[in-house]
């Protein structure tokens, strides 16, 4: 099942995008640093079978840098798009997973399991069946934003433990639930017992209970027999890199580092400020910005409570900055090595 979603919302104004020349001049500089010290982000494409904390891990051994993470999980079974964040990256992480995603993912109903997808024990079997015309009219149902159960089988934590470690000791709880907002679910085929479609939805939306609660209005039960995450906000499968193209003897006249996307291309989504040298880029430097400029700057981006990138002449990621932040006395300011 292929995710992905994309709507970069709270732009103020055009966003340039980093062209192609100025990703290779980005580039040029970083080739004279050794692989491992680089910043960027890292757009994967997970294999079935694996943790995303493995994968992870299979890259961290590969590329060693010092500091890696992923930005949102795929269960194992799962496969597509894992944004990794490497080094310095790793403090824009929340501007990665605040992004929504798409999903292609296979639903087989007239079976329910325990996890909600394939790897599960078969817990209820139905013979119930529906007509293409009523699964379209349950799926649109579903669209638009709505509170949603976290599967039992799940990371999230529940007194201080994974929920699925409280579910494989037999520890019953209240689960957790969140808001959601599932943008479009797309059909692309119906052949029973199985329906293939691509949902667009926000960040922590989980697929599986999608699956089980359409299975369950439509009274026949489902699960999710095939999951692949297609993009990530602006990051595609079409994109990423698969675990053999970092292997040394894989990679050839192809060098890993054209695949580490800069910082702050990678948050092109967000909108920016520009900063020249002098005082206020020296301040900056110190973890302060300059009153006069921030006062300038500030009318630009009047009711926008997210990041604004602060960009040097470079085209290098200075800061980040929330000049209207959301919560009052939240940290305003996040100051990037430029």
């Amino acid at each position: 099942m292929n995710k992905q979603d994309y709507i970069a919302d709270g732009h103020c104004g055009d966003v340039p995008r980093m062209n192609e020349q100025d990703h290779l001049a980005g580039l040029e500089i970083a080739e004279s640093r050794e692989a491992g010290e680089i910043g960027g982000l890292l757009v994967l494409d997970k294999p079935e079978g694996i943790t995303s904390a493995k994968a992870a891990a299979i890259v961290k051994k590969l590329l060693r840098p010092r500091k890696i993470g992923h930005t949102g999980t795929l269960d194992p079974f799962a496969t597509g798009v894992l944004v990794l964040c490497l080094n310095e990256a790793t403090r824009a992480a929340d501007q990665v997973l605040a992004l929504n995603k798409i999903y292609r993912s296979t639903f087989r109903f007239g079976v329910e399991t325990d996890t909600l997808d394939r790897t599960g024990k078969v817990v209820r079997v139905s013979d119930s069946t529906f007509s293409e015309k009523d699964l379209l009219e349950t799926i649109d149902s579903f669209q638009g934003t709505s509170i949603q159960k976290a599967p039992r089988f799940s990371a999230v934590k529940v007194q201080g433990r994974r929920l699925y470690d409280l579910s494989r000791a037999g520890i019953e709880v209240d689960l957790p639930e969140r808001e959601v907002n599932i943008h479009s679910i797309v059909l692309h085929s119906l052949e029973w017992p199985e329906a293939v479609v691509e949902v667009s939805c926000s960040k922590g939306t989980y697929i599986r209970q999608l699956a089980s609660d359409l299975g369950r209005k439509l009274g026949s039960g489902a699960h999710v027999q095939e999951l692949r995450r297609i993009s990530v906000g602006p990051f595609h499968v079409e994109q990423a890199l698969n675990l053999d193209d970092l292997q040394p003897a894989q990679a050839g006249g192809r060098p890993v580092i054209s695949g580490i996307i800069p910082l702050n291309e990678a948050l092109s989504h967000l909108p920016f400020a520009p900063i020249e040298e002098g005082r206020v880029m020296e301040r900056l430097k110190n973890g302060q910005l300059d009153a006069e400029w921030e006062k300038r700057e500030a009318g630009r981006f009047h009711g926008h409570t997210g990041a604004v990138r602060i960009v040097t002449r470079s085209n290098r990621l200075a800061a980040l900055w929330w000049p209207n932040p959301a919560v009052a006395g939240s940290r305003r300011l996040r100051v990037f090595p430029f």
